[in-house]
């Protein structure tokens, strides 16, 4: 008999049954060790966790003596179904399936209803609460069992059916069936007397039903109640909604209300849809100060009366990565500032950044505000709802908080047009569009210090037992990467327990392969990845599962169809149809032309990667999709140090992308530099050294033209390290000569210079001339840049020699701009020119429109410096429209700046003014070194006398 007949029941008294047999389990003690295994089904339980969870906190010398004879009755009781329960030096495991527990099934038909319900389809949402509901059986869960475990297993059970028959509610008020609910749900208040989300949803059905005094009575009953026992009042949340249907009945009888009585007309309400901050919020010291200082600002610019509007709207951005606590601060602060808006609060989520939701569209968003302040009709245009949102929130004064946004465009249609109101948004993005367009306030988390992880574990966990083990904390704290989200939920796994350890937790997250276990919430959907993942996952077919699998592999934010295909090995209209089918499962989601799977959903595909597919497979998937990118990146152009034909080594061949120009190829490396990075990573984690170092060097033209300069630096690291691994002379010279320009442009020149001699020195006896006249230029342009002008133009002369010698137009081009620079800071500026012009005649013909910027810079300079001012602007401004068209925003700032130095004088200087600033604006974005000459430019400029900084020199970077 298979273990697949095997079929377990939690949610009631404990049942196991294979067909329709029901098995013996023993003794209560036995049967108690049996729930422990079934509910934490596919895991080993350690032996001291099972005498911890049956017996507490005082076990009896004999419990280990006892678990065995337990475990050996309970393997007679299953004998015949395929060994379910096995055991190992590190405990016992118990194999289940999805469909063989009671709350697995609980968990798919709640998804389902879920899934319905955001369908808008609640009747059928309502079915699979009503089969969800169905799994519970009569009397307690777990009931007459033994143990610490039993007890909380009891109280989690009764606490989910609470939950699913609220949601249930929810849907059938809305399918107007209020007498339904307010019947069923009477009959749970004497279970949870002091819950009051239940006495709202009552008190709605009830007052729906047209039973208002029955409605204010639970009300006043549960006031009392939280006063005599606890001491405390109703939330706000329930007091808002007492004071609600007061006003809505304002003119009925007090005595019985007929449900035929005419319908009162809605009246304003002042909403409060706050949260429940966190319970326990810890440290953001500096960052609540930085909300609330924004808050007061906005608060004193907006002015006093109607004649003093407030143009822009107010808004303070709360970014950083994903469970740093964005929306905990932004619910703390919002409470904290409430009292100072008295037109009420407002709080919309947009699923930005949630797993299982798409991100609310700007009309649902706005069709939730424009409800909440009792707008009546909303109209079906968006840009109707947009004037009539900002026509109703002009002159109030609210709080309006918008979480987890995915972009500044979503948010736009939401903010305030202007009034006193003041907007707090929260996101993983910069959200920079708000801030270059609202000057928004950019408040940015990072995780937690040490001492603010080690209080909240205290707060969570309580002191003494995190004093207990102080090193166990702060390594806890260090596996959770001080993200407050993960120390939360690992304070729950350790506080699940009276007897749990903290050294128990960090164990298991020392595992990888097991942090995805440790770190999840058995009974919060969100957290439960197993449970909503695996059943999608069990329904894909033998190709799509594969698939889902592989692209796990992919380290990567989104991967295009291209892509995909190399890694699975198929072609492309096979690759696309299994994205298509993952997609449909919500495994993935498109992104443009990109595929993107959530984090959660990949950790899951990596761990299930590991079990359906073979260590070989799954490093030649990976060296296959490596293969595609140099392919992609490569392209067949002269002027490059080192040649790399795209070979396809196996399997089917997956025709890397091309491009028209090196302008497309830029554009490409920007949107695909989250899965270039990565990869370049991955390529040296997995051994595939060859491929680490090549995609390194192809990236030389993405990041000269796009700064990135502390990036490209570690990328060449990287790159370096791997052609050292593998003995590769030329390939660790041409990363060494890019590494001097990136050093070059981090001001680092006698870096820069050390690492091109040792780039000449591995060259001595390879005789590559061609990448000799890379160097040897480069080492001329460096020594240039610590004004060592001598040497510079003897080996700027060298290079030019050599690269005529070997007939290459390109390195002859690179060769005369830098001595077109060279001359320039000399002052010599008829040289300079000659072999400017020269220069850019060669680089036209090459078609390299990088190195057409620089010397068209560099010519700039040149005229400006014998004062030909016409001649100087058409040259900068052919460089602006240039890098303007390719993205190259290095050398579109020094065009920029450039410019200024032009038009400084007489009455173009405030347009030399706004010219500087928005060069100095991209420099600082780049982190380039040129910022600081800009910055004294700006500031000479606006004393208005004396030289200007910066006049000798352009550029320093080349």
């Amino acid at each position: 008999m298979e273990n697949g007949c095997l079929r377990v029941e939690t949610l009631g008294p404990l049942r196991a049954f294979a067909e329709r047999r029901e098995i013996p389990l023993g003794p209560p003690k036995q049967r108690a060790v049996f729930a422990v295994l079934t509910l934490r089904t596919n895991s080993v339980v350690s032996r001291d966790d099972l005498i911890d969870c049956i017996w507490g906190e005082s076990p009896p010398a004999t419990a280990a003596g006892s678990l065995h004879t337990y475990v050996s009755g309970l393997r007679r009781s299953l004998a015949g179904l395929g060994e379910p329960l096995t055991s190992s030096g590190a405990g016992y495991t118990l194999q289940l399936g999805p469909g063989q527990l009671d709350i697995g099934v609980v968990e798919r038909l709640a998804a389902r209803a879920r899934t319905s319900r955001a369908q808008q389809d609640p009747a059928a949402a309502v079915t699979a609460f009503d089969g969800a509901l169905a799994c519970w059986h009569p009397g307690s869960a777990l009931s007459g069992l033994p143990g610490p475990f039993a007890a909380e297993h009891r109280t989690w059970a009764s606490d989910l059916r609470l939950r699913l028959q609220m949601e249930r509610a929810e849907l059938l008020l809305g399918l107007g069936q209020p007498a339904v609910v307010a019947d069923q749900l009477r009959s749970r208040i004497p279970d949870h007397p002091y819950h009051e989300q239940l006495r709202a949803l009552l008190m709605t059905a009830l007052d729906r039903s047209g039973r208002t005094a029955d409605a204010l009575a639970q009300y006043h009953d549960l006031r009392n109640l939280l006063a005599e026992d606890l001491g405390i009042d109703p939330s706000a949340e329930l007091q808002t909604r007492y004071a609600s249907i007061l006003a809505d009945n304002a003119g009925a009888q007090a005595t019985p209300i007929r449900p035929a009585a005419p319908t009162v007309a809605a009246r304003p309400v002042r909403p409060a849809q706050l949260p429940r901050g966190v319970g326990g919020f810890v440290g953001r010291v500096p960052s609540v100060r930085q909300v609330l200082d924004t808050a007061r600002t906005a608060s004193a610019d907006s002015g006093v009366g109607a004649l003093s509007p407030q143009i822009v709207p107010q808004i303070v951005m709360i970014v950083g990565v994903g469970g740093v606590g964005k929306t905990a601060l932004a619910v703390q602060c919002a409470h904290l500032l409430a009292a100072a808006y008295p037109d009420g609060q407002l709080y919309v989520n947009l699923r930005g950044f949630d797993p299982k939701h798409p991100a609310s569209s700007p009309a649902d968003a706005l069709h939730h505000l424009l409800t909440s302040v009792n707008a009546g009709t909303i109209p079906t245009d968006q840009e109707e709802r947009v004037a009539l949102w900002r026509s109703i929130v002009r002159d109030r004064s609210m709080l309006i908080v918008l979480d987890n946004a995915e972009s500044a465009d979503q948010v736009e249609d939401l903010l305030p047009g202007g009034g006193p109101s003041f907007t707090v948004v929260t996101s993983r993005n910069r959200l920079s569009g708000l801030a270059v367009r609202y000057s928004a306030r950019r408040v940015t988390l990072s995780p937690f210090t040490a001492e603010e992880s080690l209080s909240l574990l205290s707060d969570a966990i309580g002191s003494a037992r995190v004093g207990a083990e102080p090193s166990a904390a702060r390594r806890l704290a260090d596996l959770c990467d001080h993200l407050p989200l993960a120390l939360r939920i690992a304070s729950e796994q350790v506080t699940a327990g009276p007897q749990s350890r903290i050294a128990d937790l960090v164990a298991d997250l020392e595992d990888v392969r097991r942090r995805l276990d440790a770190l999840q919430i058995p009974d919060d959907e969100l957290y439960s990845v197993r449970g909503v993942l695996s059943w999608s996952y069990a329904r894909l077919d033998a190709g799509a599962a594969h698939a889902f699998r592989t692209l796990g592999l992919f380290p990567g934010v989104g991967i295009r169809g291209e892509a995909a295909a190399a890694l699975l090995d198929v072609p492309l209209s096979a690759a696309a149809a299994a994205l298509r089918t993952l997609a449909a499962q919500h495994l993935v989601e498109t992104t443009g032309s990109r595929y993107r799977m959530h984090d959660l959903t990949r950790i899951y595909a990596e761990e299930v990667s590991r079990s359906g597919e073979t260590t070989a497979s799954r490093r030649q998937a990976l060296e296959r999709v490596l293969r595609w990118y140099i392919g992609t990146l490569t392209q067949d152009c002269e002027d490059t140090d080192i040649r790399l034909p795209f070979t396809p080594e196996g399997g089917a061949h997956h025709e890397p992308l091309r491009f028209d120009d090196r302008r497309e190829l830029v554009a490409w490396c920007a949107q695909e530099w989250d899965n270039l990075a990565p990869l370049v990573r991955t390529a040296q984690r997995i051994g595939c050294h060859e491929q680490a170092w090549q995609l390194a060097y192809l990236l030389f033209d993405y990041f000269y033209a796009a700064g990135k300069a502390r990036e490209w630096v570690d990328m060449l690291r990287i790159g370096i390290r791997s052609a050292e691994l593998i003995e590769n002379r030329r390939g660790q010279a041409v990363l060494l000569n890019h590494l001097s320009v990136a050093l070059s442009r981090l001001g680092q020149h006698g870096a820069a210079v050390h690492q091109l001699r040792r780039g000449l020195r591995l060259l001595e006896d390879l005789g590559d001339d061609v990448l000799r006249t890379s160097l040897l230029s480069n080492l001329a342009s460096t020594l240039r840049e610590a004004k060592d002008y001598a040497v510079a133009l003897s080996y700027a002369r060298a290079a030019l020699d050599l690269a005529r010698r070997i007939g290459s137009e390109y390195y002859a081009a690179r060769c005369l701009d830098v001595l077109c620079e060279l001359h320039a800071e000399l002052g010599d500026f008829e040289e300079s020119l000659r072999r400017g012009r020269r220069g850019l005649a060669a680089a036209r013909r090459c078609r390299n429109v990088l190195l057409e910027a620089n010397i068209l810079i560099n010519l700039g300079v040149a005229e400006h410096g014998l004062g030909d001012a016409e001649r100087a602007r058409r040259h900068f401004q052919d460089a602006l429209s240039l890098c303007e068209s390719t993205g190259d925003h290095y050398h579109e700032a020094l065009a920029l700046f450039g410019l200024a130095k032009v038009q400084r004088t007489g009455p173009a200087a405030q347009a030399a003014h706004d010219l500087a600033t928005r060069a100095l604006r991209l420099l600082e974005g780049l982190e380039a070194e040129e910022a600081a000459d800009v910055t004294q430019f700006l500031r000479a400029l606006s004393a208005g006398s004396g030289p200007v900084p910066g006049e000798d020199s352009m550029r320093r970077a080349g």
